[in-house]
């Protein structure tokens, strides 16, 4: 019997987050913003930031042989994103232990644009045999 590979990420397909794996434990995550993401000061919600991030993480522990629980999380918010941007979140796997994957990244503004927030997180790994 084949076990099923990661599924489909409901919740950033909802945002509009378009997520791209580009290898094992290696994912890029984009959103273009608009009106709807501003907070009070007309910039982009941190909020959209952790989301895209998040679901580029999500999809950097996820494969077809594991399922990766994210259990902690942390964004360093480094300069705000206009409205109008395209924030993209690319997420790499940096250290493994037995159970659990440590994943590095940042949050630029486009492909090649400023580095608008740090990524860290960790997530606990598990078999999808079991």
């Amino acid at each position: 019997m084949t076990a099923p590979g990661p599924k489909s990420d409901a919740f950033a397909a909802l945002l509009g987050i378009d997520v791209q794996r580009r290898g094992a434990g290696h994912t890029v995550a984009t959103l273009t913003t608009d009106d709807r993401h501003a907070n009070p000061h007309g910039t982009v919600h941190g909020a959209v930031f952790y989301a895209v991030a998040g679901a580029a993480l999500a999809a950097a522990a996820n494969d077809d042989e594991h399922s990766g629980i994210v259990t902690s999380v942390l964004v360093e918010y480094l300069r705000p994103a206009a409205i109008g941007d395209v924030l993209l979140a690319e997420v790499s796997r940096g250290v493994s232990t037995e159970r659990e994957d440590i994943f590095i990244g940042t949050v630029r503004r486009g492909d090649q644009g400023d580095v608008l927030a740090w990524v860290r997180a960790r997530g606990t790994r598990r078999s999808r045999q079991n």
